[in-house]
């Protein structure tokens, strides 16, 4: 069991899963600059453990995933001047030439979609603006019928990160810019007839067992084979189909030169589980 990687954030691994857990429910687990960098460290930490064959994001409290950003601190920073994104100082002009940072080039969000491992989202109450964004950035979302998701940035004068790229690639364009223009508030139910949560459960006890389940499923396969699946289903999204399978081909070559290339079939025909060597 590893020990926690800072305080606004608990880290354990239990059975081969890193389970990282938003530990600010005195503020519904916003997400300050601490507890961002706390959630980069934890998800490179899982990504370079050989142990860890899956990642789990959850909040603590029972009343929120993540409220998204600390609008408290975000106030503080913006009276003292300081731009929350790019060089240019609030008082400066918009000009084509100031540096903006790229959707999701935040502490912890560029490190939860890198990360090479299966991760899940297990919300549990409200995942808001950019709560909403982290789920969006784990593979894949299960949630609590008590959930309940929303991208409130305009009505802050603010714009969405990494969810005006992924969202309306996850769901209907018509859903997405129903959220993100309205900034409306979605329940779990609508959320899960609509494809953004995979997993719809009367509580956090049922939610925790099917997280349970899934991560068992993962287990019994290739961690390899897994981590490459990501990579080919992920960075393919943006090329044709020829250059998609080409891409996918390089993959699937490695995988045929390894030992666990012969454990698969051999486990099968002695009705066995596989032994899997690679990490």
């Amino acid at each position: 069991m590893s020990e926690p990687l800072s305080s606004p954030l608990d880290y354990t691994v239990r059975d081969g899963v890193a389970y990282v857990t938003m530990n600010r429910p005195e503020a519904l687990n916003a997400l300050d600059r601490d507890l961002q960098r706390a959630l980069a460290d934890a998800f490179v930490t899982a990504d370079q453990e050989d142990d860890v064959l899956a990642v789990v994001l959850q909040g603590a409290g029972g009343r929120a995933f993540s409220v998204g950003g600390d609008l408290k601190a975000m106030a503080s920073r913006l009276d003292a001047g300081e731009a929350l994104v790019g060089g240019a100082p609030r008082s400066a002009r918009i000009r084509a030439h100031h540096p903006v940072a790229k959707p999701g080039a935040l502490p912890g969000m560029d490190e939860i979609y890198a990360c090479s491992k299966p991760t899940i989202a297990a919300v549990d109450g409200y995942a808001l603006g950019g709560g909403l964004e982290i789920a969006l950035y784990c593979d894949f979302r299960f949630a609590t019928r008590q959930s309940v998701f929303a991208l409130p940035e305009p009505k802050r004068n603010l714009l969405a990160g990494p969810a005006l790229i992924h969202l309306s690639r996850m769901i209907p364009l018509g859903e997405a810019l129903f959220m993100e223009l309205t900034g409306t508030r979605m329940s779990a139910e609508r959320a899960h007839a609509i494809g953004l949560v995979q997993g719809l459960f009367d509580d956090r006890g049922q939610m925790d067992a099917a997280v349970g389940a899934a991560v068992s499923e993962i287990r019994e396969n290739s961690p390899v084979a897994v981590q490459f699946l990501k990579r080919v289903v992920r960075e393919g999204r943006d090329m044709t189909v020829e250059q998609h399978w080409r891409f996918a081909e390089m993959f699937l070559y490695t995988l045929t030169t390894m030992d666990d290339a012969l454990e698969g079939p051999r486990a099968f025909v002695e009705k066995r589980r596989p032994e899997w060597k690679a990490r």
